[in-house]
């Protein structure tokens, strides 16, 4: 039986479950027992999705698995911390790819180039035989980042900066209600509860907007509640974004599909 990792940042939990609830048929659902997946375990059950939670040491092994014809997904998030430091970001994902390759046929990794660390993670499996995925345009090259990949890749992340100007800070609506947590990952400011340091980096930095990425998931109850929140704390002006999980849907297709293959090969 086919068995696919979706290791990926937290910030991509929407996705997931969409992936999840709205993808290919599954077989059974693994989410792997750690705080960093609490969240997406709370959507799943509000969604009525069945799924188990296990440490990894107790998840079947591919040998194990032989008999059964469906295709099962284990997921993996990991921590916002790690996105400030890509190093330790680049040690964590491989340490996970590693870690699961006995459990399973490949993994789909959900990041972009993260400050250039993961751009070689594909090549860098390959010879090992375990097939691994990153997010990608349809040309080819590796998103930038979260927010690249809800607006549709590089290009149409630098055309919605231009047409908005510099100075605009994105937020999706998992980005939205962590959006403490996020800025403390993304080194802005070690104290996000203090407002008034925090607002005179983003003045430093020429801040002046925030822009509200509508994935087309709702998922999230409190985004536009968040980031109302968010505006009003630091004087920003809400810039209306529309995003769509389409180019994460295409490349967990492409992932499917290819470890679909070879499984029969």
């Amino acid at each position: 039986m086919p068995v696919m990792t979706i290791i990926g940042c937290r910030i991509f939990e929407d996705e997931v479950v969409y992936l999840i609830e709205k993808g290919p048929e599954l077989e059974e659902v693994i989410v792997l027992e750690n705080e960093n997946n609490e969240g997406l375990v709370r959507k799943l059950k509000e969604i009525g999705y069945p799924y188990r939670v296990l440490p990894l040491e107790k998840i079947p092994k591919k040998s194990e698995r032989e008999k059964s014809s469906g295709f099962t997904l284990i997921v993996d998030l990991l921590e916002f911390a790690l996105d400030g430091f890509p190093d330790r970001l680049r040690e964590a994902v491989y340490e996970s790819v590693e870690e699961i390759r006995e459990y399973s046929d490949g993994a789909f990794v959900l990041y972009g180039l993260c400050g250039n660390v993961l751009g070689s993670i594909e090549k860098d499996f390959e010879a090992s035989g375990f097939p691994v995925f990153i997010l990608a345009e349809k040309g080819g090259g590796i998103v930038d980042d979260c927010v690249g990949a809800v607006l549709g890749g590089r290009g149409a992340f630098l055309s919605k900066l231009q047409a908005e100007g510099t100075g605009t800070y994105f937020l999706t609506p998992v980005g939205a209600v962590y959006w403490k947590e996020m800025l403390v990952a993304s080194r802005v400011t070690p104290d996000p509860e203090n407002v008034e340091m925090t607002k005179m980096v983003f003045d430093y930095s020429g801040y002046k907007n925030v822009a509200k990425v509508d994935t087309g998931l709702h998922y999230e109850k409190e985004f536009e509640a968040k980031v109302r929140e968010f505006a009003d704390l630091f004087g920003f002006e809400i810039v209306e974004m529309k995003g769509s999980p389409e180019l994460i849907e295409n490349c967990y297709k492409r992932a499917r599909e290819e470890i679909l293959r070879r499984k029969k090969e």
